[in-house]
């Protein structure tokens, strides 16, 4: 397996202003320094085989001011070129280049400010990407700083809403956020978006609900590699220990809802506890259920249901888990609603979500577009992780995956 961590340059006056900035050249701000200061503390320690960074001032000024890494510059990874949409904020540029646009919002081939396409681009990203892995040998990693345009990019493509038109299902990164991807058999998203270096969470909106969906702390099942299901089984000393671990770091909640499972429940009463708020206890958000698979491991079923196990594992056909189990679409749509009803009574605030890893992954996936044949282009999330979702009354949108975990 190969690792890539892609970085996004720190804070720049023109980030700040919110405005657009392609290839201007610019320092970064007094806050920028701040965090590119706070991204080298995160990755101290961490060694890379190649380390590469846009050849503009931003990105290579947080790879070696702030991370202290001596960074390859290529301009391959720079920003997309806005032309004469520089310094515009999205408003300006929606009031004096309508058409464009408009044209840019429907997915159509067009140049950015009279500059390079989006199609252009992603070409000249692929291109990097491809080049880069060329260099990587098994089991190497790499860390890229570059820009936000880079990484929804390279994340767009990877789970399958690089053409559509906008809105997109996922927001923009953060400045000095960590986005992990790793290529193995087929790329895969492990964390998107953790800027946990710098806040412990985002923030909220009066028009949403942001939704912190929780795995639940390391239980025994997992360490055994066994599918739990509705298996309820304990955790582990670790395990226990995580609920209160997560509190320490994250910041406070409106409320916490759990899967009626010990290994959920236990994490989300400890979590709740260092919060001093309740819990609500909800059966409706328990992991997939498995049937007659449930308390074994991938092994012992392919033993078992030989002809069930492939017909899930290899011709990705969405069978009920062991018979008499659930449905990927099944547990989804399960959890989806209950989502949808926990958002619409938390309308502004930030509520937490204790779950499972088989329906988190699901559920998010479905937010981005993916489906069961295509719900491994999103890595498992880990346990005592926590994925963010920003719910409004029509539709949801992802902020950041598994943050905790790397």
């Amino acid at each position: 397996m190969i690792e890539i961590t892609f970085v996004r340059h720190a804070q720049t006056a023109a980030n700040a202003a919110g405005v657009w900035q392609g290839h201007s050249d610019d320092e970064l701000s007094e806050r920028g320094l701040f965090e590119a200061e706070a991204l080298g503390r995160r990755l101290d320690g961490h060694s890379y085989d190649i380390v590469v960074a846009s050849d503009l001032r931003r990105a290579s000024s947080t790879a070696a001011g702030g991370a202290g890494f001596s960074a390859e510059s290529d301009p391959a990874w720079r920003e997309i070129d806005v032309g004469r949409w520089e310094g515009l904020s999205r408003e300006e540029v929606a009031m004096s280049h309508p058409d464009e646009m408009a044209a840019l919002m429907r997915g159509d081939e067009v140049r950015l400010g009279g500059a390079e396409t989006w199609q252009g681009f992603c070409a000249r990203v692929d291109t990097a990407l491809a080049a880069l892995l060329a260099r990587l040998e098994e089991g190497g990693r790499a860390l890229v700083v570059t820009h936000g345009g880079v990484v929804h990019a390279v994340v767009s493509e990877l789970l399958g809403f690089r053409r559509r038109g906008r809105p997109w299902p996922m927001e923009h990164v953060r400045n000095t956020s960590v986005t992990v991807v790793t290529f193995d058999e087929s790329p895969q998203l492990r964390v998107l978006n953790d800027a946990t270096h710098l806040e412990t969470c985002p923030p909220a909106e009066e028009s949403s609900t942001l939704v912190a969906l929780m795995r639940h702390g390391e239980s025994e099942a997992n360490v055994e590699e066994r599918w739990q299901g509705l298996t309820d089984g304990p955790l582990t000393d670790q395990g226990r220990r995580q609920g209160a671990e997560l509190a320490d770091w994250y910041g406070p909640v409106d409320h916490v809802y759990t899967s009626h499972l010990q290994r959920a429940r236990l994490t989300a009463e400890a979590f709740a506890a260092r919060h001093g708020i309740g819990v609500t206890v909800r059966p409706d958000l328990h992991e997939i259920a498995f049937g007659s698979w449930e308390n074994l491991t991938p092994e012992e079923i392919a033993a078992r249901d030989p002809e069930g196990w492939s017909a899930f594992r290899d011709e990705h056909v969405d069978v009920p888990r062991g018979d008499s189990g659930e449905t990927f679409v099944a547990a989804v749509q399960r959890l989806g609603a209950a989502i949808a009803e926990i958002a619409a009574a938390h309308m502004g605030g930030r509520v937490a979500v204790v779950s499972h890893g088989g329906v988190i992954r699901g559920f998010v996936g479905r937010v981005v577009g993916l489906d069961h044949g295509t719900r491994r282009r999103l890595a498992g999330p880990g346990n005592a992780s926590v994925s963010h979702l920003r719910a409004y009354t029509e539709r949801s949108v992802l902020v950041d995956y598994n943050l905790g975990v790397a």
